[in-house]
């Protein structure tokens, strides 16, 4: 006998938070068969579909399907009744953001635009504390910018490590309720052997052996490149994850040149190697990032549309590209008047984009890293489709 407890706020929480046309699905299972990701063995998301409708919110909070789902949105375009399962799945991996997050008061804010002007509140409210500390806020002089005569580039230092060490162990809090959640911390392990055609094998693996495939799965978008509805997100991703990483490098070589080599004014040439870098990261971001904008706002309604979640992340991470490259056109042009209040803009920005990573849509680049740990694990997207490859 199986007992089922409907949670009928979480399907009305489901519907509020971009899945508003999950009762329109009737089990007719094209989104399972049109699915490129979806294994040939208890395939997803015509599953997710029935447990969303039914309210089961433990079963798909422990559903690590959810994330093998990379919202290509070939099974919305596909579906016969316009239930959109795309959106739904992607309706359900906001809610684990919420579910797991660590204070749980912060990932309710980002249940509903409602909270939204408090989660803009936050961080003005803590630069506006920052700067009250004596020696921070500095007066710059003369018509060129030079952004550490405006604010300290150790008290940015130290209250971007202080920021990191929160982000990092809020992190691995949630992470780790999520792990165990789904029950990735027990049972076997596999790892598989490809090359025979139609079958695989399975033998005694370990942690990091799974480890490794994922991040080659995400470091090569493998999963991206199989949609067929929307191939643009392939190239689009790409470029915002690589753009993204070279700005990463770019700032670590910015802090390299600092306390390393002693250069104290980090006001670099156009050709100076860390500049080249942060500026093709730019380029790539920013390309990557208006091209996705540009197709969620033509997209049809037969795709869905994103959700308050999704353009939180989307616009937070376009914003810090362009204020980031405003910030270096003005530093070129001598622009003090613009540069300096561009610069406290970009701190605001960055700080939700760091501060506020394991709650928005960013932390879905771990949960789903978890979730490939766990498929390759268990051979779960060991199929038709994987032995293929």
């Amino acid at each position: 006998m199986v007992r089922i407890e409907p949670d009928i706020r979480f399907v009305k929480d489901l519907m509020k938070m971009g899945g508003g046309d999950l009762k329109k699905c009737f089990q007719c299972a094209t989104c399972s068969v049109i699915c490129p990701q979806s294994p040939d063995e208890n395939p997803f998301p015509r599953k997710e579909m029935i447990w969303a409708q039914w309210g089961l919110k433990d079963k798909l909070l422990r559903d690590p399907d959810i994330y093998l789902c990379h919202q290509c949105n070939d099974c919305s375009i596909n579906c016969p009744r316009g239930a959109k399962p795309g959106e739904v799945l992607n309706a359900i991996r906001n809610y684990t953001f919420y579910e797991y997050s660590t204070p749980k008061f912060i990932g309710k804010l980002f249940t509903s635009p409602a909270y939204f002007p408090i989660l803009i509140a936050i961080p003005i409210i803590l630069l506006y504390a920052f700067l009250q500390i004596p020696g921070v806020l500095l007066s710059p002089e003369g018509e060129h910018v030079v952004y550490g005569n405006f604010i300290n580039h150790l008290a940015i230092e130290v209250a971007g490590m202080l920021v990191g060490a929160y982000v990092i162990v809020v992190a691995l809090l949630s992470f780790y309720k999520y792990w165990k959640a789904v029950g990735m911390s027990s049972g076997p392990v596999f790892e598989v052997e490809r090359g025979v055609e139609g079958k695989t094998t399975m033998v005694s693996g370990g942690f990091w052996y799974e480890f490794w495939n994922a991040l080659k799965d995400i470091l090569r978008h493998t999963k991206f490149s199989e949609c067929a509805e929307n191939r643009y997100r392939y190239l689009a991703h790409l470029g915002v994850f690589y753009g993204f990483i070279l700005l990463g490098i770019s700032t670590l070589g910015a802090v390299a040149y600092m306390y390393l080599f002693g250069v104290k004014e980090l006001a670099l040439p156009l050709y100076d190697p860390v500049k080249i870098l942060g500026n093709i990261g730019f380029l790539l971001l920013f390309g990557g990032m208006s091209w996705i904008v540009y197709r969620r706002l033509s997209a049809s309604g037969t795709a869905g549309k994103p959700s308050y979640q999704d353009w939180f992340f989307i616009t937070d991470l376009y914003l810090v590209a362009i204020t980031g490259i405003l910030m270096e056109a003005s530093r070129l042009a001598g622009a003090t008047d613009i540069a300096y209040p561009l610069y406290l803009v970009h701190l605001v920005l960055v700080f939700m984009l760091l501060a506020y990573a394991p709650y928005s849509k960013f932390a879905h680049l771990m949960y789903r890293g978890l979730a490939y740990m766990w498929a390759k694990k268990t051979g779960r997207l060991v199929g038709a489709k994987e032995a293929s490859e």
